[in-house]
């Protein structure tokens, strides 16, 4: 099932907590349904990979892109890094509008579980670009963003994006989810289009599925407004960030 992607918040820890290690031999039908929701996250919104804590759930899981494979890892580890630096052009889906140049390494060897190899835990070495993948959403399940990287002086330059990121206007062509301090609750946010696609896929879908909750994200959320959005269809043709609230079912 489709989720919204978090986007970057200065008032939110969930993109910079690290994940807790996931439960392989006791939750595998849970972590099924999660690896589900992410690859289908993912091939609606585009990109080479998705970290689990990007669509709000508390799981050391991400899947990866090689070439036509898309790859799961769960608790993944990086061993060994290899090779020169590399300087990388990255972007992410929970910082729409910054690219960056991000140092990697060129070479590096991951240990996982892999869900589609019978659980089992492997180890694989993984050459550059497809490293910088690997390295990019290790990074995110140990709450750690590309933008990190960056010196004051480039975090300055896109001190003024950050802003906009987090009050959910940036220019994305997919539904994200931005955190509200005043109001203490989640915002879905998008061009409306986008929104309206979302809500008819989710309520055919029984709505937002059963995840469980991670730092305020409640899997219960319900969209709000989304009929009265609707009616205004005319008087914003212009298809700007629209925002719906998420209530928090407890």
């Amino acid at each position: 099932m489709i989720q919204p992607i978090v986007l970057y918040s200065s008032n939110h820890n969930i993109l910079r907590t690290k994940t807790k290690q996931s439960n392989t031999k006791d939750e595998r039908e849970s972590l099924l349904k999660l690896i589900q929701d992410m690859k289908d996250t993912l091939e609606s919104v585009g990109g080479l990979g998705l970290a689990a804590n990007q669509i709000g759930r508390d799981e050391s899981v991400c899947i990866v892109r090689m070439g036509e494979e898309l790859i799961t890892m769960i608790n993944p580890v990086i061993t060994k890094r290899s090779g020169e630096e590399k300087i990388s052009m990255e972007g992410c889906l929970s910082l729409p509008d910054i690219t960056a140049k991000v140092i990697r390494d060129e070479v590096v060897s991951v240990r996982f579980v892999n869900p589609d190899n019978d659980w089992n835990e492997q180890e694989i070495e993984v050459d550059f670009p497809n490293s910088v993948v690997v390295q990019h959403e290790v990074d995110h399940l140990n709450g750690v963003l590309m933008i990190d990287n960056l010196t004051p002086l480039q975090r300055e330059l896109i001190s003024t994006k950050l802003k906009k990121i987090a009050r959910g206007n940036a220019n994305i062509n997919y539904v994200g989810m931005v955190w509200r301090p005043s109001q203490r609750s989640w915002s879905l946010v998008g061009p409306f289009h986008k929104l309206f696609e979302f809500y008819n896929y989710r309520s055919n879908s029984n709505s937002f599925s059963s995840n469980g909750e991670v730092d305020g994200i409640s899997s219960e959320s319900e969209i709000i407004g989304i009929q009265e959005e609707a009616n205004k269809t005319e008087e914003n043709p212009s298809g700007e960030i629209t925002e719906h609230e998420i209530s928090e079912n407890t």
